[in-house]
């Protein structure tokens, strides 16, 4: 076991998917970044919104594990579980978002990164508010995954954007011709 909380191991796993996801972001030129490589393949713009739809419902799902675990008690701290992110990478894969996590398209480029910006920061304070409880004791299942502990929730997430960072990577390669 580890004297660092499972808890920052996880967030800097996130700011590390996140830098990547910036930085992919970057890649695409600016005019492209709301063009669709395809007619059924979505923009960087419509990953944007899916990333922050996703973020947003994942804190609230994350607040209401984090107020249903135990605290840690007499025992340390506990490593985090593992997710599979390999899985989670794995792009020939192929997940279709359940309506409420659709891009609609209706939010520029610029609103889908603030917003996720926002978002993270909710998912932040969620994390604040749960050191000192074990997220190993709780559980729900992910459409996808099945059964995740809190742990593995914040992983998946992580994954997931990653994920769409590959995506997005496609999408540039897509439009320009090119590679990174």
């Amino acid at each position: 076991m580890s004297n660092v909380s499972p808890l920052a191991v996880l967030r800097e796993s996130l700011a590390r998917d996140r830098a990547a996801l910036h930085a992919a972001v970057d890649r695409v030129p600016a005019g492209l970044r709301t063009q669709k490589p395809a007619p059924d393949r979505w923009s960087v713009q419509d990953v944007l919104e899916h990333l922050t739809l996703v973020e947003g419902r994942s804190a609230m799902l994350l607040r209401a594990l984090s107020e249903a675990a135990p605290p840690f008690g007499d025992t340390s701290p506990v490593d985090p579980t593992a997710v599979d992110r390999a899985l989670l990478a794995n792009r020939t894969m192929k997940v279709s978002a359940p309506e409420p996590i659709q891009p609609t398209g209706t939010m520029s480029v610029e609103a889908a990164l603030a917003a996720l910006d926002g978002a993270r920061a909710q998912l932040l304070a969620v994390l604040d508010a749960a050191e000192g409880k074990d997220l190993s004791k709780v559980s729900r299942p992910h459409p996808a995954l099945g059964p995740l502990d809190g742990y593995q929730w914040i992983g998946a997430l992580g994954g997931h954007e990653m994920r769409h960072t590959l995506q997005i990577d496609e999408i540039h390669a897509a439009l320009t011709g090119g590679g990174r």
